[in-house]
């Protein structure tokens, strides 16, 4: 499969679930209090395309 559709899903599907993602930035804003690394699509955006989760207060 193609990087960009890969991304593009992963993204697609962590977005249904709520969570804010800055693509330019490669940021993922995940509420505070919460383990990230449970969350399957946020492992994989960090691993394979080095996005960085970033901590917001809800």
């Amino acid at each position: 499969m193609d990087k960009k559709k890969r991304r593009a899903n992963i993204l697609y599907r962590l977005r249904k679930k709520g969570v804010r993602c800055n693509t330019k930035e490669r940021e993922i804003y995940f509420p505070y209090g919460k383990e990230p690394m449970k969350v399957v699509q946020i492992r994989r955006l960090c691993n394979e395309f080095n996005f960085r989760v970033q901590f917001e207060i809800v």
